[in-house]
């Protein structure tokens, strides 16, 4: 089996990222199961110390600031995020590197013949290889996102040495619920009794529904109030820090600074110059997120005019979204990213005013070739929409 080979095996088995209607439940979503999976194949992953990070926005952030800060403190770390944006190795790291195509392709092939008829998920068979790959390697702490939700997500078989809730947010309502009450109930189910919590930036209310939640049975901590106008990364920092405090009681101040000055990541406020074009991609898609994001612009480029490609995914505060990006645009265009889960750029058009080119290749040419050095083109609003053009420029 090669690279392309593995691809093709493991999108055969069916991803929640990319239909529509499922029931979101227990008999979907079985712990026990992969577990007892977890426990045919030998794959203890019970000696590993976890962290597990979970909320709405900026856990892929926090969790790769604490693992490249835990890594750079001589730890030997393994880190499982998603989405990937290019290729599915992205979503695998080890001590700075995203594994290696031959390593996952080994681990795929030790796995298939017990795989195939496990009933085990895209997203399970995926948090599969990032544990063997953890236990395989012996590493000292692995950190993982939570894919979606909480409390049936995969991930969430672990003992974590601390959980972390970054910010809540309405997301995802047709599977997780329409009101914060659900929403905060499945982020929450990551919390373990006797196991630190660490609570990120969250909005009064839902700040009032995590305190009720937990009351006093749990060594909870608590970063802060969210700040209107504070910028998402100014956030995600102050949470990778308290983690670190949290997690080994002293955080050298410097090396965390280093560390943060020039973080990045592929498809978060990624800037890209091609030739004398300024082209930004930005995975955001909640109501706050997309204002961070805006801030962020107007605070790094200073005299240029926003022209947005835009896509929305279903479930989304679509109005609310569109609202903002209208007031700090002139100019939005609307496409299509995603057959089944998108929203239809003419629906998108019909919440708020704006041009709709369906074809997203034909959208994103037609407006960087008209592009003018005083304008930043941003591509926002999915991860589908970010990754398919990167995907092409790439």
């Amino acid at each position: 089996m090669d690279f392309e080979g593995a691809k093709k095996y493991l999108e055969k088995f069916i991803s929640y990222e990319e239909i529509k209607d499922f029931h979101y439940g227990e008999d979907t979503f079985n712990l026990n199961r992969f577990k007892k999976f977890l426990k045919d194949l030998k794959i203890d992953y019970s000696k590993l110390k976890f962290v597990h990070v979970g909320g709405s926005k900026g856990k892929g952030s926090v969790a790769t600031m604490i693992a490249k800060y835990l890594w750079d403190s001589g730890y030997k770390v393994g880190l499982f995020t998603s989405p990937h944006i290019l290729e599915v190795t992205e979503r695998f790291w080890l001590n700075g590197e995203d594994i290696s195509k031959r390593k996952l392709v080994e681990i795929i092939e030790f796995l298939k013949d017990f795989c195939d008829d496990s009933g085990l998920t895209y997203f399970e068979i995926l948090t599969v290889i990032a544990l063997k790959f953890f236990v395989d390697e012996d590493v000292d702490y692995a950190v993982l996102e939570v894919g979606l939700g909480g409390r049936l997500d995969s991930t969430n078989i672990v003992s974590p040495e601390l959980s972390i809730i970054t910010t809540i947010e309405k997301e995802h309502t047709e599977i997780l619920g329409d009101t914060y009450e659900e929403i905060v109930s499945e982020k929450l189910g990551i919390v373990k009794e006797g196991r630190p919590v660490l609570i990120g930036f969250q909005n009064d209310e839902v700040m009032e529904l995590i305190k009720s939640k937990l009351e006093e049975k749990f060594d909870t901590y608590y970063v802060g109030e969210l700040v209107s106008g504070d910028l998402a990364n100014l956030q995600n920092k102050k949470v990778a820090y308290k983690a670190l405090e949290i997690l080994l009681g002293h955080v050298d101040e410097k090396k965390f600074l280093e560390i943060i000055q020039d973080f990045k990541m592929l498809g978060r406020f990624d800037f890209r110059k091609i030739g004398d074009k300024s082209v930004l991609f930005d995975m955001a898609h909640t109501k706050r997120s997309i204002e961070n994001l805006i801030n962020s612009l107007k605070a790094n480029f200073q005299g240029f005019d926003f022209i947005f490609l835009v896509s929305l995914m279903q479930g989304k505060d679509a109005g609310a979204i569109l609202k903002f990006i209208s007031e700090n645009t002139e100019r939005i265009v609307y496409t299509n990213s995603h057959e089944i889960r998108g929203m239809k750029a003419q629906d998108l058009a019909n919440i708020v005013e704006g041009e709709v080119i369906e074809d997203l290749d034909l959208a994103f040419n037609s407006l960087f070739e008209k592009l003018k050095k005083d304008q930043v083109l941003v591509v926002t609003g999915s991860h589908f929409l970010v990754s398919k053009i990167l995907s092409k420029l790439s």
